[in-house]
């Protein structure tokens, strides 16, 4: 009987899932969850029936829901349970504000050399990007979109603080953005978008870093001023 070398190899136990990484999992999913508004302001999260979606006891759960509590995602009452917070203009614009000064800050404190795998995924978004805006609108994979976006401009910078500050702030106030969407024309606000990766990816490609910076300040910025002149008129 004739056996294959791969047939007789040993079959490996799948390595189990650590607590620090299974609470991590959670928490991510969870708060994506919010950023892409899956889960509304308001929205009870129910801790009997997370823990029976992701199989795990109360207490994980728990812990995740006191970290999203204390980044400001949600709100924890006697007698009312979980829910996810709203988030106002006054204080959407207060975190953009802020965002802005420390977009030079990402880029230049402890930059990172952009690798070639960190350029093929910025282009990945690029041609993700392009496909949203020739298509019909899909809030939920532009929010999707922005997140990866986010998650690759932390990667450019080996300051954990600055990385955990921004992160923090990002999903403070990236459901607000979202929630505008309805109400802005499509091609605008994906041509916002795949105009910033575009340029991110022309600056890493001669390492301007501080030409980064300014790139997501000025997203930032155009950001703010879009929703001033569909809301505010100004």
């Amino acid at each position: 009987m004739n056996t294959s070398a791969e047939s007789m190899a040993p079959i490996l136990p799948q390595r189990r899932e650590t607590q620090a990484e299974r609470f991590e999992r959670i928490y991510r999913i969870i708060r994506e969850r919010i950023s892409v508004l899956e889960y509304g302001p308001g929205t009870v999260l129910n801790e009997a029936l997370l823990s029976e979606e992701f199989e795990v006891s109360r207490t994980p759960i728990r812990s995740v829901l006191q970290r999203l509590n204390y980044e400001g995602l949600v709100t924890t009452r006697n007698g009312v349970g979980t829910t996810v917070t709203e988030v106002d203009v006054k204080t959407f614009k207060d975190i953009y504000a802020l965002r802005m000064r420390l977009a030079d800050d990402l880029s230049l404190l402890s930059p990172v050399t952009p690798s070639p795998k960190m350029l093929d995924e910025l282009r990945e978004l690029q041609l993700n990007a392009r496909e949203l805006r020739s298509g019909s609108p899909d809030h939920k994979a532009y929010a999707k979109l922005c997140n990866a976006i986010h998650e690759q401009q932390l990667d450019l910078t080996e300051n954990k603080v600055l990385a955990e500050i921004n992160d923090l702030l990002y999903y403070r106030a990236a459901r607000v953005w979202l929630s505008f969407l309805p109400n802005i024309d499509w091609d605008e606000a994906t041509k916002i978008l795949e105009n910033e990766i575009t340029d991110t990816i022309r600056a890493l490609e001669i390492g301007d870093m501080q030409g980064v910076g300014n790139v997501r300040r000025q997203h930032l910025y155009i950001i703010l001023k879009t929703i001033g002149r569909y809301f505010f008129g100004t």
